[in-house]
């Protein structure tokens, strides 16, 4: 799970709160210097170095990694002692990497507190597990009597290749958790705050339960439970996703006006090409090059499944599908090609593997995985329980599918518009946490905290530590976006019936 990117107030007093009114602790003396350095896209110098742990922390022998960290100093020369560590979705993103990400959404706190991103082992800098892929429009990849033998080959090869530098048995959440409490008390934190997205809401979570008492508050934006095997759930929420696109078209005039029936436009294309791909002549999204593909039905819906985590993409399917109908796939494969070539460029594979193969695979019901809901059905199942075939399988922790549990402060964020980690899903964990608040923003897809209001939320809450007084209710102010509509000559009629509804906003 990623974005492109991609995620609570105390019962009790433990005498170091701030919400309990008593003076922070202060911060202990550190065992790790970090060195200055520049980072893309931050403007003023930051910081940087590594931490060496063992790969195997239960032996504590053989091969170390280097843990990457990048620490954004605060501005303030009076800073308070507790940061702010990011914990990165996917899995497979490295948090190293998202420094302007961060600042968009925690960036307000960096005044006077230090904000921290470290590469989860297996990312990033992190002995980072980088597996390449080829392009979902190769010939081996798009004959679906090839498919099955081709992937396993690649994802093979990148297994034996990775094998050579890491035990890929070592890169679960759990193993992963301690590197980074390990990365805390080098730099000399005695509390941090947490911000987790996606992914990283679950590794925020499952550092909560291993280290609550090193916890000051923490923020999950799109939550992904302990409970959820992924990607067992995906193709009913995107599924649902898309009937909420179907039916705020019917609601747009204009949408409506220029897809009458969209879902019999989706439903006919993926019965078409089921039957008989289509051969089209596409261009990179990247470099502009032409060349000729197949299209399958599973690659048209590896197109729309990306583009349902943002609703400004979302706005473009009704047009990109029309297009398609009329033979013109371009708008549509090139939408799912930006979020292909970011997978491509900012996801370590390898990681996601060992994480997904030791934690969610082994968790998924299998007959109730033969009934997927369509149209997505069985493809991201398949996706991972064939790549897990061949890869090597961690142990997952035995509580770690169980609830977390806690009376730390805890703001939850859920965009309703989620093809992924929907509502429902930050309703679950609220119930374990009995000092938190969920706020759902009703027209945002996947990841709240960098829309309209999210960062002023995030800033008042961890500044107190508290979900007490804190008004959620402006995230329900994020308008959804118009559906696009492609300039068309329109009658005067037409003109009129917008001008009119422009002026009743």
């Amino acid at each position: 799970m990623k974005t492109k990117r991609f995620l609570l107030v105390f019962a009790s007093c433990l005498g170091v709160l701030t919400a309990c009114g008593d003076k922070p602790a202060t911060q202990q003396t550190a065992t790790l210097q970090l060195n200055p350095c520049r980072v893309a896209h931050v403007d003023n110098e930051v910081k940087c170095g590594t931490l060496e742990v063992f790969e195997n922390r239960e032996t504590r022998q053989g091969r170390k990694i280097a843990i990457n960290i990048v620490l954004l100093p605060a501005i303030a020369r009076n800073k308070e002692p507790d940061p702010v560590f990011f914990f990165a979705g996917g899995p497979g993103q490295a948090a190293g990497e998202l420094a302007r990400e961060a600042l968009a959404i925690v960036g307000g706190l960096n005044n006077k507190r230090d904000l921290v991103l470290i590469d989860q082992r297996g990312t990033g800098k992190s002995n980072g597990l980088i597996c390449t892929f080829p392009d979902a429009t190769s010939p081996e990849l798009t004959d679906p009597a090839k498919r099955d033998a081709a992937k396993r080959k690649v994802i093979t090869a990148c297994r034996d290749k990775l094998a050579l530098r890491a035990d890929l048995t070592q890169y679960t959440t759990t193993i992963a958790m301690a590197d980074i409490d390990e990365v805390r008390e080098a730099l000399g934190y005695q509390t941090i705050n947490l911000w987790g997205g996606s992914y990283g809401t679950r590794a925020a979570m499952e550092y909560l339960r291993r280290y609550e008492n090193r916890v000051r508050s923490v923020v999950l934006d799109g939550v992904a439970p302990p409970s959820l095997a992924l990607p067992e759930s995906f193709a009913r929420d995107a599924g649902q996703v898309l009937e909420k696109m179907v039916i705020a078209c019917g609601k747009e005039t204009q949408c409506a006006r220029q897809n009458a029936d969209l879902k019999a436009t989706l439903d006919d294309l993926l019965a078409t090409l089921s039957k008989t791909p289509r051969g089209v002549n596409i261009a990179d999204s990247v470099t502009g090059i032409k060349r000729d593909a197949k299209i399958t039905r599973e690659m048209l819906l590896a197109s729309v499944f990306p583009a349902l985590y943002v609703p400004e993409m979302v706005a473009m399917l009704p047009a990109a599908l029309a297009n398609a109908k009329l033979g013109d796939y371009a708008p549509l494969l090139t939408m799912g090609g930006m979020f292909g070539n970011f997978a491509e460029e900012k996801l370590a594979r390898g990681m996601q593997l060992s994480v997904v193969c030791a934690e969610d695979v082994p968790r998924i019901k299998r007959g109730e995985s033969q009934m997927q809901p369509q149209p997505f059905g069985q493809i991201f199942v398949d996706e991972f329980t064939k790549g897990c075939e061949v890869w090597p399988k961690g142990s997952m922790a035995k509580d770690f599918d169980q609830p977390v549990k806690s009376s730390k402060p805890v703001l939850i964020l859920s965009g309703a518009l989620d093809p992924v980690t929907p509502p429902p899903y930050g309703e679950e964990v609220k119930k374990n946490f009995s000092n938190s608040l969920h706020a759902v923003a009703p027209n945002i897809g996947h990841g709240v905290s960098h829309h309209g209001c999210g960062p002023k939320l995030i800033k008042k809450f961890v500044e107190t530590a508290s979900v007490a007084d804190l008004d959620a209710k402006c995230l329900e102010h994020m308008p959804r976006p118009l559906f696009f509509a492609p300039l068309l000559e329109r009658t005067k009629a037409e003109v009129a019936e917008s001008s009119a509804q422009e002026g009743k906003k």
